[in-house]
């Protein structure tokens, strides 16, 4: 039988903790490779096979080589505008978006190149294991203090929007130039073998639109789907959804389009998440609805059986909140164990997306939840980690490995929607909505798509979410 091939790393011995996690991360997490790794004196990171002569593969090392007084300050940031590379220079085949590479962290080669592909060596201008780590940790959001009025770091300030990669997993690139680059060397290495996925999550932040809702506000409500949103079959049917929950026909609210929903999913062998607010920090911010409501209760019974998830929406001022959260969880936790609701794992997302690195994660490990799912910008849709996988989190200020993972968000109905966000109209969207799920499929990543219940009423919302599912 065959030994497994094992890949030697030497680096220098500067951020020992943040090497080891990008080496975990990117070798061991996305590749599936067996390792080692020793510090030694160098600039650069050399990769070797078991430790005897033979083909060698240089990378660029740049980012951990700050000094300790410039680590997460504005000195240690990428340098704008970044440089490109275009792969087309070079003879290299590879999964790519655009073959125009942005180099985040790295240095020329001798030649002015970023890629010198030699018999036995290959040099690797771009500093793939530090780029990585500056997008998988959130880097730049502890350095950077732009906020919106959510107190969110937003997509315009983030250096994938303003160096145009947004759109594209920039990580899983580098990830491909650094697989290409091993196993032109080694050709006996195998990767880890990935599917594409597709994970739909729903927050659950009203789940009745009529019931326990103030009448007057209904009918204003309804008067804004004509006057406003020219939308006259919304109207009627909010009116007639008002009318039969008055009668006690709660079943009947506007925004219960829960069994649609899980209907769509099934017919495509689909799983969805639901995620569900256990506290108000900010009052009707975080819904009007309790977790002891005999109707909420039912409709997690319901979830549950039919083999969907129930999971954790953080309350609005739950995020930099250790103990709110805790508090918040175990209240979920409590309300599913008292309706014989038992799950492996425990994900969800904060409301509003508002989360803080690494105060947020650090809070949902505490707390003892298996993942989050928040990161993606509320004003543009993308790729904020630079990855359509799934990953185990740092804490860039503990400097620590967490247990916690997160699986990137990607697209957010109300990003595409919402007039103070991107304002796309329906098929705008349909084409962003299957253009990033072709990226992700080129990845064998994950394409993950919030879309909250109370945004399948209208009849356009209807047909959106269903030619978005049933096209999957």
């Amino acid at each position: 039988m065959n030994q497994p091939l094992t890949l030697l790393i030497k680096h220098p011995p500067t951020f020992e903790n943040e090497r080891l996690y990008a080496f975990h991360v990117i070798l061991k997490e996305f590749l599936g490779l067996d390792y080692r790794s020793i510090a030694e004196k160098r600039q650069d990171v050399l990769i070797t096979m078991n430790d005897t002569e033979g083909p060698e593969l240089l990378v660029s090392d740049v980012l951990f080589q700050t000094p300790t007084d410039k680590w997460i300050k504005d000195d240690s940031l990428p340098v704008q505008p970044l440089e490109t590379f275009d792969l087309a220079q070079v003879p290299v085949d590879i999964a790519c978006v655009n073959p125009i590479i942005p180099i985040i962290y790295g240095s020329r080669l001798d030649g002015g190149d970023y890629i010198n592909v030699q018999d036995a060596k290959i040099e690797l201008g771009i500093d793939i294991f530090g780029s990585a780590f500056f997008m998988l940790t959130r880097y730049e959001e502890i350095v950077k203090k732009d906020r919106d009025q959510h107190e969110r770091f937003p997509a315009i300030a983030s250096f994938a929007y303003q160096e145009g990669f947004l759109e594209r997993p920039i990580v899983n690139e580098y990830l491909e130039i650094l697989w290409w680059s091993m196993k032109r060397l080694w050709p006996n290495l195998e990767r880890k073998k990935r599917e594409f996925q597709v994970y739909l999550s729903h927050d659950v932040d009203w789940p009745l639109g009529i019931a326990g809702n103030n009448p007057l506000r209904v009918l204003k409500t309804g008067a804004g789907d004509v006057l406003k949103r020219k939308d006259f079959y919304l109207s009627m049917h909010r009116l007639k959804s008002l009318a039969k929950v008055s009668m006690g026909n709660v079943d009947a609210d506007i925004n219960n389009t829960f069994d649609f929903i899980m209907d769509l999913s099934e017919r495509k062998g689909l799983r969805s998440a639901f995620y569900f607010i256990a506290d108000h920090t900010a009052g009707e911010v975080d819904g009007i609805y309790d977790l002891d409501n005999p109707w909420i209760r039912k409709l997690m019974r319901k979830i549950h059986k039919r083999g969907h998830e129930i999971g954790f929406h953080g309350s609005y001022n739950s995020f930099r909140n250790p103990d709110q959260i805790e508090k918040e969880f175990k209240r979920l936790i409590s309300v599913t164990e008292e309706e014989k609701i038992y799950q492996e794992s425990w994900g969800g997302r904060q409301h509003y997306l508002r989360w803080e690195a690494p105060a947020t994660w650090q809070a949902w490990e505490e707390a003892g939840l298996t993942y989050d799912s928040t990161l993606t910008y509320a004003d543009h849709v993308g790729f904020r980690c630079g990855v359509c996988f799934e990953y185990p989190v740092f804490n860039l200020l503990q400097r620590k490995t967490l247990k916690l993972r997160e699986r990137p968000l990607i697209i957010m109905e109300g990003t595409m929607f919402g007039k103070e966000y991107m304002g796309l109209s329906y098929e705008e969207s349909i084409s962003l909505l299957r253009r990033l799920m072709e990226v992700c499929k080129l990845f064998n990543g994950h394409f993950s798509l919030l879309w909250h219940n109370s945004s399948v009423v209208a009849k356009r919302e209807i047909e959106l979410y269903s030619d978005v599912i049933v096209n999957i």
